[in-house]
């Protein structure tokens, strides 16, 4: 880990306390020559030769002295520890009673746009002593959150936006480093000084130059490598699967044609089963042309809490290398807390709903919650090159905490709440509001199908040579996929949102294709994630033997969908975002800031 013990903090006014080591070593610097306590019991001493990774604090935990003890005897350590040094450790003939009470850990409050690795990265920590020290925290972190910090007392290194930042992996070298990154070693220490006096070490948070790479992307400026699962060595060419959908098969009147037409043209639980049984179907005979034996077994929930129990009476699901479904939250849950302990995953294949999350619990979609970070961040970008740009907030009854929250980032913006009977802004309103001579953004935030089609409509009618208009949302819904929703609309107005998905139909064509000559009709949104997703989890299954070990292998991106797979508190949850633009008639994916 990056040491931190010989630098101060910078604080201001009355909060100007300097510690040396802080809470953590239970001294501060008036007490460095405060004379050790229990000399008396004191008998010899030992010389302990500094190495990479030791710390003040790792050493009194080794030789159980007191971080008072350790500085008495070592008053040079005020300049802070550094490699080969020779410590004097203090013996005794007994363990001394305590004459210290235990450290209290330092705390963190989290502050606007913090997350989990920046807050890491400050301390000098690795983000896995972070999540030690704060079992309770998940991927996305609240402003105002109270953090425990492990070890480290002061931040040392400050978040600068103009860097990109690397989690350093076992086993990594600078040679590695310099291959990946092209950055050399005296580069990566001219970055990172930390380097220098503890070496390069598994978890640390590292400084880089910013440059555009094909093999990984950025999220918040944390690089994330991107992998194709397909070039990659299988372990394991044997996999048993089990997908369980609320396919209700008992209801369908197989009898009657008609209405059993009638049911599956309809979009419902059934029809959606149907879809991602199709797209998974689909990836299973992908998957055996690769080289892989699955034995694959669908499994009909009937949407019904009895059928599970009755299926987990007559089904050992623990034979199963991971399991898809329940489909609905609280089926899903049910299925979950009877299987809590066991090791298999279990897999919520579409929902963005709350669960009930444990420790085998994998949850596929991203939360909305994430969606909206990444927009603020996305809209704090803007904001830093943007010259006053003439902010309109649009946002009807059920949408007012975003409205709140996005009238705190622009204090001037205009506020106006459509007429809540016939969710309507008259088009003479946004006319006065937006600006002739600077940018206009406009944030519709709503699920209203009929405000939706009005809005986008007025604002394109208005868009001319003088008066640019950018729509955007914190909380895209599927009402943005009605027909009557004009596609060039959207593009001339680079409508900009967050989502768990792509929706660029071009790059499905290949998809489509194979999809219809399958099954004589195009896939839904719900098939093709049928499809990546029993693609991406059977994959790394197959390359790790443990579906749980194959999400260390990094983000994988297909045509819709894409993973990356963090563990929370409990449970993994996937924190892969896409940041989507309309141009035209074509939906882009925007570089990570």
């Amino acid at each position: 880990m990056i040491s931190v013990l010989n630098r101060l903090p910078r604080l201001s006014g009355s909060r100007r306390v300097l510690f040396f080591f802080g809470l953590v070593f239970g001294l501060l610097t008036a007490n460095l020559q405060a004379q050790d306590p229990n000399e008396d019991y004191r008998t010899h001493f030992l010389i302990h030769k500094v190495r990479k990774g030791d710390t003040s604090f790792s050493l009194t935990k080794r030789y159980e002295i007191s971080a008072q003890q350790l500085l008495y005897y070592n008053p040079e350590l005020k300049d802070g520890l550094k490699r080969k040094m020779k410590l004097k450790i203090p013996r005794y003939k007994e363990i001394p009673p305590p004459v210290e009470p235990e450290p209290q850990a330092n705390t963190h409050t989290v502050k606007k746009g913090e997350t989990p690795w920046r807050v890491a990265y400050q301390y000098g920590i690795t983000l896995e002593e972070l999540k030690a020290a704060n079992p309770d925290m998940d991927a996305v972190i609240s402003i105002d959150q109270v953090l425990v910090i492990p070890e480290a007392i002061v931040g040392t290194n400050s978040f600068d936006p103009n860097y990109n930042y690397y989690t350093v992996k076992p086993k990594e070298g600078y040679y590695r480093l310099e291959v990946k990154f092209g950055v050399s070693e005296e580069e990566l220490i001219a970055l990172n000084p930390e380097l220098s006096e503890k070496g390069l070490l598994a978890g640390m948070i590292l400084r880089l130059p910013k440059r555009n790479s094909p093999t990984y992307t950025t999220e918040d400026n944390l690089i994330v490598e991107k992998v194709n699962l397909r070039d990659s060595l299988f372990r394991q060419t044997e996999l048993k699967v089990a997908l369980l959908a609320p396919f209700r098969l008992p209801t369908v009147p197989i009898d009657s044609v008609v209405q059993t037409n009638q049911i599956l043209q309809t979009r419902n639980l059934q029809t959606i089963s149907l879809d991602f049984y199709a797209g998974a179907r689909l990836a299973m005979e992908d998957l055996v042309e690769l080289g892989l034996s699955i034995d694959f077994t669908v499994l009909d929930t009937e949407n019904s809490n009895f059928q599970i129990n009755q299926l987990l009476d007559a089904n050992d699901f623990s034979s199963y290398d991971f399991v898809v479904g329940p489909f609905v939250p609280r089926h899903f849950n049910t299925f979950s807390g009877k299987l809590e302990n066991r090791k298999f995953p279990l897999v919520s294949p579409l929902t963005t709903k709350p669960l009930a999350m444990r420790k085998n619990v994998v949850h596929s979609s991203t939360d909305r919650k994430l969606l909206r970070e990444r927009m603020h961040r996305y809209i704090d970008s803007l904001d830093q090159s943007a010259e006053n740009p003439c902010v309109v907030i649009v946002a009807d009854a059920e949408n007012l905490a975003t409205q709140n929250r996005l009238k705190e980032q622009f204090p001037l913006a205009e506020i106006v709440n459509p007429d809540p009977e016939f969710n309507f802004v008259k088009p003479e309103l946004i006319d006065s509001l937006t600006s002739h001579f600077e940018q206009n953004w406009v944030f519709l935030e709503t699920k209203k199908t009929n405000l939706i089609i009005s809005m986008v409509s007025m604002l394109n009618a208005q868009q001319n040579e003088n008066r640019k208009t950018k729509l955007m949302t914190l909380d895209r819904s599927s009402a943005y996929d009605d027909e009557n929703i004009d596609q060039s609309h959207l593009g001339n107005l680079s409508f900009t949102y967050a989502e768990t998905f792509d929706i660029n139909p071009i790059a499905l064509t290949s998809l489509y294709e194979r999809y219809e000559s399958a099954y004589g009709t195009v896939p839904t949104r719900e098939a093709i994630r049928g499809y990546e997703l029993m693609t991406d989890f059977s994959l790394r299954t197959a390359i790790r033997e443990e579906l749980i070990d194959g999400f260390e292998l990094g983000e994988t991106q297909y045509l819709q969908n894409k993973f990356l797979f963090q563990e929370q508190a409990k449970g993994f949850r996937n924190t892969a975002v896409y940041l989507l633009q309309h141009k035209g008639y074509e939906t882009i994916e925007l570089a990570n800031e």
